[in-house]
């Protein structure tokens, strides 16, 4: 009788942390939107995952450039694959990167873009400095809130550089 009871617990406690920790990781969908330039003379394309870290990241991001003549595109990075990289003067891809490896979908998006990729910026949340894309311009960290102007001031100087270039 024990023994049923303390097997029982446990497939509870396990079935609790499972829940608990996936539930932690607080990634969600983006939903897209555009900042409003008229005129704008440049068009970048920010492809996040959800999550406050990420979120407050692309606001610094936008905010750090609001008086600039750029457009801005905001959507989930899952969502990629509609992606015409020609379309766009820039791309910042912001997303977690499991086992110092992108997700299936971001790693086809610029496989396949590879002739494009002085337009690609990416900043993956892994903490690891083994990347995968040797001609791609990446940044590595980890998601720490006091990090955001680090992180900013990362991206709007190699978007920058990419725009000046156009």
């Amino acid at each position: 009788m024990y023994k049923k009871v303390i097997i029982i617990l446990l497939s509870i406690t396990m079935v609790f942390t499972l829940f608990a920790c996936h539930n932690n990781n607080e990634n969600y969908k983006v939903i897209p939107y555009v900042t409003q330039n008229k005129g704008a003379r440049y068009d970048v394309l920010i492809a996040s995952q959800g999550s406050s870290f990420k979120d407050s990241l692309v606001s610094h991001v936008l905010k750090d450039y609001q008086d600039q003549s750029i457009r801005f595109k905001v959507i989930d990075a899952y969502t990629l694959f509609t992606v015409d990289i020609e379309k766009w003067d820039a791309i910042i891809i912001i997303n977690s990167w499991e086992y110092v490896d992108p997700p299936k979908n971001i790693r086809e998006f610029i496989r396949s873009n590879k002739k494009n990729a002085d337009k690609l910026i990416i900043l993956s949340t892994v903490g690891s400095h083994n990347m995968v894309f040797d001609d791609i311009d990446t940044i590595s960290g980890e998601s720490v809130i006091e990090k955001i102007p680090d992180y900013t001031k990362m991206l709007s100087g190699r978007l920058d550089k990419i725009l000046n270039k156009t």
